[in-house]
């Protein structure tokens, strides 16, 4: 079905990849009826099998592209590279020497998120993950959406009036249709201020702007405080990945996980008895922010339904959000289980829709 929303004029190849990759298509072929039944009929040929050299089959994706035409891979896998270069600053640099966005299926409940994530961080793309038990159909058609509409690209926003800082993520890149964009960050003095956010979208500009006052404090909400945590230790690991070993980053990184009680991959978590606490003298600095939490959270059940919404004087965004509605769904079978490829296809002019 893929296949067939491309045009004539664009090109598309196929590859599968286990312990080695296949070309399925014999490098790019002509969108037309003939061409894509062909793949189809040598797909049903193929079974399941082997490790995942996902490396290899990206370069084999990734090879010949054309520079005068927009490309994209599409690819579905679970990311667990077991065989060939597994290395994630590998897979990083292999994708930023090409003018090519990644979109993934990250299929299963024991997938690499991480290593995928990135990856389409750094090609402007974007990731749907897929649980066992899932609406498959549903994933599908949000991703179509996403690929049939022009995304925000080189998103930019700015807040004036309030003092901000530690803001993450600091790089946005792009927004695809149906995304939810989250910053999380620290702010000094409460005041009203200006959000700035600016996009291009075709090529052209777009500004929107709201007013939002910065509450003095407020009980409502205190799992944001991990939460930022916990974003911005993922975006210290990922500079870890890309950059290699380095002592500040890891330390900033012990450093916010010991204080906000998160396991990383440089801090742990023991569970005791409370005696146990008591009798080693270990400080309890976490049991305040646990208990404080939970009464939030039976606070808020006990609570109507509010809206939250802190631009309502003056919107930012006016249009209803963009909806999608699918059938079927369930547990994976074996069709989507092998379908362990890459789809790569080239355009020869962009989206008009937005």
């Amino acid at each position: 079905q893929g296949l067939g929303k491309l045009r004539p004029e664009d090109r598309f190849k196929v590859v599968l990849f286990n312990n080695s990759t296949v070309d399925l298509s014999s490098g790019f072929q002509a969108v037309s009826l003939s061409n894509i039944e062909g793949i189809l009929h040598q797909l049903e040929h193929y079974q399941v099998g082997g490790g995942t050299n996902l490396y290899a089959g990206l370069e084999k994706g990734l090879d010949n592209i054309d520079a005068d035409r927009p490309a994209g891979i599409v690819l579905v896998t679970d990311g667990v590279a077991n065989v060939g270069n597994t290395e994630k600053k590998s897979f990083l640099k292999l994708l930023e020497k090409h003018d090519v966005r990644l979109f993934t299926f990250i299929m299963g409940n024991s997938a690499n998120r991480p290593l995928l994530e990135e990856m389409t961080e750094v090609s402007n793309g974007f990731a749907i993950s897929i649980s066992n038990a899932d609406d498959i159909i549903g994933q599908i058609l949000l991703a179509t959406s996403k690929l049939s509409h022009q995304a925000f690209k080189e998103v930019e926003l700015t807040i004036d009036g309030v003092r901000v800082s530690d803001i993450t993520p600091k790089t946005i890149g792009s927004i695809y249709r149906g995304e939810q964009l989250t910053i999380f960050g620290h702010y000094w003095q409460p005041g009203l201020a200006n959000v700035i956010m600016k996009a291009h979208v075709g090529g052209v500009e777009k500004v929107y702007r709201t007013q939002i006052n910065f509450e003095n404090q407020s009980a409502r909400n205190p799992e944001i405080e991990r939460l930022w945590a916990f974003a911005t230790i993922e975006n210290l690991q990922s500079k870890l990945d890309y950059f290699g070993t380095d002592s500040d980053t890891e330390q900033a990184i012990t450093d916010i996980a010991v204080e906000y009680g998160l396991v990383t991959n440089y801090t742990s978590m023991i569970v005791v008895e409370e005696e146990v606490f008591n009798a080693l003298n270990i400080d309890r600095n976490n049991k305040q922010r646990v208990e404080t939490e939970h009464k939030a959270r039976e606070q808020r059940t006990a609570q109507d339904v509010a809206n939250n919404r802190v631009d309502q004087q003056q919107p930012m965004f006016n249009s209803k959000r963009p909806s999608t509605s699918g059938k079927g769904g369930g547990a994976l079978n074996s069709f989507w289980i092998f379908a362990l490829l890459i789809l790569l296809f080239v355009r020869k002019t962009r989206f008009t829709k937005q």
